[in-house]
């Protein structure tokens, strides 16, 4: 028995068909979001960095609904998150494209737990709790996870179409090759994280706050395009 379990294992992780069963599994949880749910229920929308695609459709629901914006761990973390927050590519690009300013920009993260406790940090203070989560289908199971563990009531809000692409399957794709194993990369590590990462969280405890010498002053914070709800953005 392990030695089939290890079998199936080693093809789902070095095949390009084992990355699209991988993947069909991880999206099959992730329907559509109306954006009247969107409107009527979250108080923010948060789009995770990482690819344009999050950027527009994260923009599109922000002019549909009005929610404020809510831009998660794109850049480097720094010790000026005002200064970061300014550098962001996903803010340039959404004021170079959109005309928009987040109201909120999460600098100090580098991986998805980060991105939910940082962003926990920055917003439930002000009352923050529903948000709608903008990420990529195979991503959002994991993501919800995370962002549910650090307090937030979250609305999945997976981008239509987005992820890894999608090669047509032939009979080579059943066989294990380098492609195959660039594929299975992503969704792999997507579900190694919900298997695991319960144990790693039990084990590491909770994650804290990023220091106060490393959050933006209010001052700083307006001047970066973090905003406190109720003004324009």
């Amino acid at each position: 028995m392990l030695a089939l379990v290890a079998l199936a294992s080693a093809w789902l992780r070095t095949t390009e068909a084992g990355a699209r069963v991988m993947l069909a599994g991880l999206e099959w949880q992730s329907t559509p979001v109306d954006p009247q749910r969107v409107g009527e229920q979250a108080q923010a929308i948060a789009v995770l960095g990482g690819n344009l695609d999050r950027m527009d459709y994260g923009a599109r629901l922000h002019q549909s609904t009005r929610v404020p914006l809510l831009v998660v761990g794109w850049g480097r973390p720094s010790a000026r998150p005002a200064r970061a927050a300014r550098a962001d590519p996903g803010t340039a690009y959404l004021l170079h494209k959109y005309g928009i300013a987040p109201r909120w920009v999460e600098t100090q993260s580098t991986n998805t737990l980060e991105n939910a406790v940082y962003s926990a940090c920055l917003v439930s203070g002000m009352g923050v709790k529903r948000i709608a989560l903008v990420t990529d289908p195979y991503h959002m199971p994991r993501a919800s996870y995370l962002f549910r563990a650090a307090g937030f009531v979250v609305i999945p809000a997976p981008v239509p179409g987005g992820g890894p692409p999608r090669p047509r399957i032939t009979l080579a794709s059943f066989v294990p090759s380098q492609r195959g194993w660039d594929q299975a990369r992503g969704p792999a590590h997507e579900w190694l994280g919900l298997v695991f990462g319960p144990v790693q969280r039990a084990i590491e405890g909770p994650r804290t706050c990023p220091s106060q010498d490393r959050r933006p002053s209010d001052k700083e914070g307006l001047r970066a395009g973090w905003m406190p709800p109720g003004s324009a953005g």
